[in-house]
């Protein structure tokens, strides 16, 4: 087979996108499982069939796929979970999802070919309110990183001294590290860690964890927390290749991370891409996500598509903004960017629906459109529409190939982009309800009817 037209760096970040799909559906825990891995079985080879739906043997790559992507192979997961709601209610949608992939061959730029896992990690469901109100906004109390038990953790006071995460990535990594494969999937009833401890990779084989948005705090702080409690001796080479994410921790975190994971293993030479380096948060300037949690960073998202003109948009922006400067400063903490690298954006007219996008923004939808498409169309790629031409991703030059029709596990229903958004909007404005007075909430409100 020929080599595949897309990098290491573009197949990685492809597969990160590849565990996001779960957020694309409603449905119970279980069918949502069952729908991601029966996704998966059109990129990977020796995906565990899904019964359901009518698949009797291990998958084989679609041929579109493998001239792009390569040839790798699901060996754990994927699996996922449903999280209950503050009144015990199931959440109807994915939360967290996470798998791994392995290739005998990997040609990594600059450097060698090495047989390679890749552990793939989702990133914010928009549709999860406990993705949002636990994971990504929970940043006003910190966890101390050297006495952090995944199993068994709690907020403490921020010492000045001892490197810090916030509470919401401690949560999360607690949730993936209690992730176990299903009975149906690869390598089932294990959880990552007994996976990754019953391996014999061969020798210099790498590892490479990888996640977009959330999971782009998620997963550089995944992998130092196995590096450090040596999870991971038995590989050669130790990769991270996080993108959009917000800032996992302070600055002495950062300055652990960026010690225990430099920008090129050794003897490997650098690349010319702006996207091309490990180790390294790859992130789009218009993108508003990786402006958290830094203040200073912060205290440009109200204007970062211009100023906003028409009815109350300004003042619901300048909230935002305010309330996320606010709990980025509560604990004393100065969250810190690991070692990162700026993508430069382009401002978009139009989302992928053909919805017409205002700039500045008149509303608070043409904002939150535009940071959708900044947050994700921009570093996939935007195929042409219309009158509309075609727009190279900031990663990859367009997205990942799909089957002609998406088949849905019974019990499971598509998100719309619209509803979506219609998510993200809710999201935010519940998160601005809950910092201010019912006067302020009929105030924010109010705007919100005369944006509409």
């Amino acid at each position: 087979m020929t080599n595949p037209s897309l990098d290491a760096y573009q197949q990685v970040f492809g597969m990160a996108g590849l565990a996001n799909r779960a957020g694309g559906y409603n449905g119970f825990g279980i069918q949502l499982q069952q729908q991601l891995q029966y996704d998966l079985s059109y990129y990977f080879n020796n995906v565990p069939p899904v019964k359901i739906m009518h698949q009797k043997t291990p998958s084989t790559a679609d041929p579109a796929v493998l001239s792009e992507l390569g040839s790798w192979d699901l060996v754990w997961g994927p699996a996922l979970i449903e999280e209950k709601n503050e009144k015990g209610v199931f959440t109807g949608v994915a939360d967290n999802a996470l798998y791994v992939v392995k290739s005998n061959a990997v040609a990594f730029p600059g450097g060698p070919t090495l047989p390679t896992y890749v552990v793939a990690i989702a990133a914010t469901n928009p549709s999860s309110l406990y993705d949002w109100e636990t994971e990504d906004f929970s940043v006003s109390e910190v966890v101390n990183w050297t006495t952090y038990n995944p199993s068994d953790f709690a907020p403490s006071a921020y010492n000045g001294t001892d490197p810090y995460i916030s509470k919401g990535t401690a949560t999360g990594i607690s949730i993936l590290l209690g992730l176990e494969s299903p009975n149906s999937a690869a390598s089932p009833n294990t959880t990552l860690q007994q996976f990754l401890a019953g391996l014999n990779p061969e020798p210099g084989t790498a590892i490479i964890f990888c996640g977009h948005s959330l999971a782009g705090a998620l997963s550089p702080t995944l992998a130092l927390y196995l590096k450090e409690n040596k999870y991971l001796n038995a590989f050669g080479v130790t990769l991270v290749y996080p993108t959009a994410g917000p800032t996992p921790g302070e600055a002495a975190f950062a300055n652990l991370f960026n010690s225990k994971f430099p920008p090129l293993p050794p003897g490997w030479q650098p690349q010319t891409g702006t996207y091309q380096s490990w180790n390294t948060m790859h992130w789009n300037d218009l993108d508003v996500v990786p402006h958290a949690w830094p203040v200073s960073e912060l205290e440009k998202i109200a204007t970062i598509y211009g100023q906003a003109t028409t009815n109350m948009t300004p003042y619901i922006l300048q909230t935002l903004q305010k309330v996320a400067v606010d709990d980025s400063s509560k604990s004393g903490a100065s969250y810190t960017r690991i070692q990162n690298q700026s993508l430069p954006g382009q401002l978009q007219h139009s989302s992928g629906s053909s919805a017409t996008i205002k700039t500045p923004p008149e509303s608070l939808q043409d904002y939150m459109l535009q940071l959708a498409v900044q947050h994700v169309a921009m570093y996939n790629g935007i195929p042409a529409a219309g009158s509309n031409p075609q727009v190279n991703g900031l990663i990859l030059p367009q997205p990942l190939p799909k089957p002609d029709v998406i088949n849905l596990v019974p019990g499971v229903t598509p998100v719309t982009e619209s509803e979506m958004i219609i998510k993200i909007i809710s999201q935010i404005l519940d998160w601005i309800f809950s910092h201010y007075t019912l006067v302020e909430k009929e105030s924010v409100s109010q705007n919100i009817v005369a944006d509409k």
